[in-house]
């Protein structure tokens, strides 16, 4: 083993190195070149430093320059500041959607169209959820109860005025009206079932917004 082959040797080893570093600072690359290339020397200075055996042991311990190389950069990253937690957004258009289609709903039809309008814009409901929240009153509770005060039950004797008969006492009725049996349960439903719709369909976008998993 020659002494040209021995620096042979730990010139490819810097070789190596400075090749690793560049991925580091210029400053700092310089400064790790050196302070290997000192180390080395100061090792090979012993009485068997210019022994084969003894070189490769040496590098060998020093470890291979990549890995030397990967600790700088760990040792001079500052640690990353914490990052905040994430802010859960204002769901500003799923509240006027819930709201059009509850209280909103009054108004007929108007009231209802808007809220659907704003119902399926929001990208926090599913396609499911949308269509219960259309389809719960359709036209909304304002139009149901305006449907719902139109058929009248209007009665009459039998008599006509005039006509010299005898009066009739037989009441004439026409028109419709529901019966309270069924009244009464639809005029609840239109009422509180918007209501129920609007609160777990607002439920579920806060949740989704909370998870961002929609």
């Amino acid at each position: 083993m020659t002494t040209s082959t021995a620096d042979r040797l730990v010139e490819e080893y810097l070789s190596r190195l400075a090749d690793a570093a560049r991925q580091l600072a210029p400053d700092r690359r310089s400064e790790l070149i050196a302070e290997i290339r000192e180390h080395i020397a100061a090792s090979r200075a012993g009485a068997t430093g210019k022994d084969e055996a003894d070189v490769r042991t040496m590098l060998d311990r020093l470890g291979e320059p990549a890995d030397i190389v990967a600790a700088a950069l760990d040792d001079g990253q500052p640690e990353p500041p914490p990052q905040a937690a994430p802010r859960r957004p204002w769901l500003i258009l799923e509240v006027a959607a819930v709201l059009m289609l509850t209280v909103g709903a009054l108004i007929p039809l108007v009231g209802w169209a808007v809220g659907v309008i704003l119902l399926w814009s929001s990208g926090w409901w599913r396609r499911s959820e949308k269509l219960l929240g259309t389809f719960v009153v359709p036209g909304g509770a304002g139009l149901a109860l305006l449907l719902m005060g139109m058929p009248t039950l209007a009665c009459t004797d039998g008599s006509t005025p005039g006509d010299g008969g005898p009066a009739n006492d037989e009441m004439v009725c026409s028109g419709f009206a529901l019966p309270p049996w069924l009244g009464t349960p639809l005029l609840a439903y239109i009422l509180l079932a918007p209501i129920v719709v609007g609160a777990v369909l607002f439920s579920r976008a806060r949740a989704r917004a909370g998870r961002q998993d929609y």
